[in-house]
């Protein structure tokens, strides 16, 4: 691609995520903003279906800009019987800053019984601690977290070492330096970069504390 075609490119992104904030900021009657997220989700979902993924894109976006009143749609999405629906009303509620998605996404991380929507999960939850509104709700992912790292399956193990880095809580160190050693290349080079993240985070309070 050209240094002309992604100026356009770059542009033509910037005027649709603009126009989408202006329509936001309009005033809606509830009927209506109900509508567009029925709307977006049903075009989310054939979007998914069918691999088109900039139209899934683009609703992603949509969503993240109504905001707060697309997470009761979005959590009932997470109970979907297809797992990239499900998996991707998971990533989609992870960028709304409304605590009322944490508690669904630790119940998948518990029972969903694909790998993939655990592993998904994790990550969102590691998304709480980019913040302030949900860092603090989001501490209660941690327990189900190191049972994740211990117990789940490799794909899941290397997602929650993720997370638990991204905590930064020092509870957690005992089980990042078990899992570090772990046979599995993946699981044990994750964990060295969260015990590395959990050093960061214990030297930052250490400076905030002096």
């Amino acid at each position: 691609m050209t240094m002309w075609n992604r100026r356009a490119l770059g542009t033509a992104w910037t005027l649709f995520l603009a126009c989408g904030v202006a329509l936001a900021q309009e005033p809606a009657a509830d009927g209506d903003v109900q509508a567009r997220i029925r709307t977006s989700i049903d075009t989310m979902i054939t979007a998914i279906e069918e691999g088109n993924d900039p139209m899934r894109n683009r609703m992603f976006f949509e969503l993240r800009i109504i905001g707060n009143e697309s997470v009761p749609a979005l959590v009932e999405l997470m109970k979907d019987s297809r797992v990239p629906v499900r998996e991707y009303a998971v990533h989609t509620v992870s960028y709304i800053d409304d605590p009322r998605w944490i508690d669904p996404v630790i119940d998948l991380l518990k029972n969903d019984p694909e790998a993939s929507t655990r592993a998904m999960a994790c990550r969102a939850l590691a998304r709480t601690q980019d913040t302030p509104i949900l860092a603090d709700p989001g501490k209660k992912a941690i327990p189900q977290l190191v049972q994740a790292l211990q117990n789940d399956e490799e794909v899941v193990q290397m997602d929650a070492a993720f997370a638990l880095g991204w905590f930064g809580d020092s509870s957690s160190r005992g089980v990042l330096e078990e899992a570090a050693q772990s046979p599995s290349e993946l699981v044990s080079w994750f964990a060295k970069g969260a015990l590395a993240d959990l050093e960061f985070a214990e030297k930052m309070r250490q400076k905030k504390q002096n």
